[in-house]
């Protein structure tokens, strides 16, 4: 049992870190990540650049904690395919849930993809070790809905792929979306609209069969 001292220790040293992480992922996505220093995170957290190297030794560390925290973070809201639910039904939600990622963590999304641009050791790693992981469990689903004769038999590894990009697009290009769309910003309804279109293209391009069983 934690002492009444210690918890509040837990409880201080979550929220600071928290704190840390949500600022850092700011400043990394405004200012680039070659760009970013320690004291740019301190001064716009309101913290002391001692209480960020407190916590985390070096700009190195705190970019892979925030990495980390953001590549989790897709993990958890992207679920999971469901064989028995079919293949329109998996699509149509992945499709959907990564399309509001894009809307709701667009910092996430532009820093994972200056990390991936600069060939970032940890992202590669960790891409390596889990997301092939993930894809391989989600390609032997996809292999049981082609054998059903519910889907047309693709290359899976394109297949997200090019998901992957249509739907991060909405964040990592999203001035080049709304110079496109001719607006000052993007509303509900715009990614509504893509979320209809990629969905419409996927599900063609890979024959999913109308009925499901």
């Amino acid at each position: 049992m934690k002492r009444p001292k210690d918890q509040l220790k837990a409880h201080i040293r979550a929220q600071n870190q928290t704190l840390i992480l949500e600022t850092s992922e700011r400043v990394f996505a405004r200012q680039g990540l070659a760009k970013t220093t320690t004291q740019m995170i301190a001064d716009e957290a309101g913290l002391p650049k001692a209480n960020i190297h407190y916590y985390y030794r070096s700009k190195k560390d705190l970019l892979e904690a925030v990495l980390e925290r953001i590549l989790r973070l897709w993990l958890d809201s992207v679920s999971e395919f469901n064989v028995e639910e079919g293949p329109k039904h998996n699509l149509t939600r992945y499709i959907s849930e990564k399309i509001d990622q894009s809307r709701i963590n667009k910092n996430a999304s532009k820093i994972f993809a200056m990390a991936l641009i600069g060939e970032e050791t940890f992202v590669l790693e960790y891409l390596r070790n889990l997301f092939v992981t993930e894809l391989s469990r989600e390609k032997a689903t996809i292999q049981i809905w082609v054998d059903k004769g519910l889907m047309a038999s693709v290359p899976t590894e394109h297949l997200f792929i090019s998901i992957w990009a249509m739907t991060q697009t909405y964040a990592d290009f999203d001035a080049q979306v709304k110079i496109m769309l001719q607006k000052d910003q993007l509303v509900e309804d715009d990614y509504e609209e893509a979320k209809q279109f990629i969905t419409r293209m996927i599900l063609a391009g890979c024959q999913v069969m109308e009925v499901e069983v």
